[in-house]
């Protein structure tokens, strides 16, 4: 379990690397018009509009990749563990998508002036797109398939109530107090057999 929760870690450090490391692809067109030899220029104007620097889209694309297809992976090899691929696999996948639109935003109407390229929306699209599966996995594993599994354990442990209703905090509390193996109950059996 260690393994996989390195994995785990690597796969979402991974992703998030490649998160941060794209906006720094996005161009500037602002001082493309401020240049004459580079407007005159089509090849030019057509490198301009569509990534910065290929070196750095590739290294993030690459993680993004790497980082995304391990997440998958470990979500496939953990399917049955619902809390496992909540705290491991969706809420960090929502977090690190969160955290790459919060960069992408940032570097577009930061530094390009609110000037959207390519490879802005497409980043935008991407890591908007994985907080939202995310999201959505989350929401489903934690409201709906976990919530039938807490009630078939309720069911099975007779901790349901007849009349259909849940068990309410202080209710909660006096059943845990009379049950064997509390502390209050085991003071009791000791204080017996002295």
């Amino acid at each position: 379990m260690s393994q996989n929760k390195n994995s785990t870690s690597n796969s979402t450090r991974i992703l998030l690397a490649g998160y941060i490391i794209i906006p720094g692809t996005f161009t500037s067109l602002q001082t493309l018009g401020e240049n004459p030899e580079v407007a005159s220029s089509h090849t030019a104007t057509a490198i301009l509009h569509s990534i910065k620097h290929i070196q750095l889209l590739v290294i993030a694309t690459v993680c993004s990749t790497i980082g995304a297809a391990g997440m998958i992976w470990l979500w496939w090899r953990w399917q049955a563990n619902y809390v496992w691929l909540l705290n491991r696999i969706f809420l960090p996948g929502i977090l690190n998508s969160l955290a790459g639109l919060v960069s992408t935003l940032i570097n577009v109407y930061g530094q390009q002036g609110g000037v959207w390229s390519i490879t802005a929306r497409v980043t935008g699209i991407v890591t908007g797109s994985i907080m939202v599966v995310c999201g959505v996995l989350f929401g489903l594993y934690n409201f709906w398939i976990l919530n039938k599994v807490k009630k078939r354990h309720d069911r099975e442990m007779g901790l349901d109530r007849e009349d259909g209703r849940k068990e309410r905090l202080v209710e909660k509390i006096g059943r845990k107090v009379n049950e064997p193996g509390t502390y209050r109950n085991s003071k009791a059996l000791r204080r017996s057999n002295c």
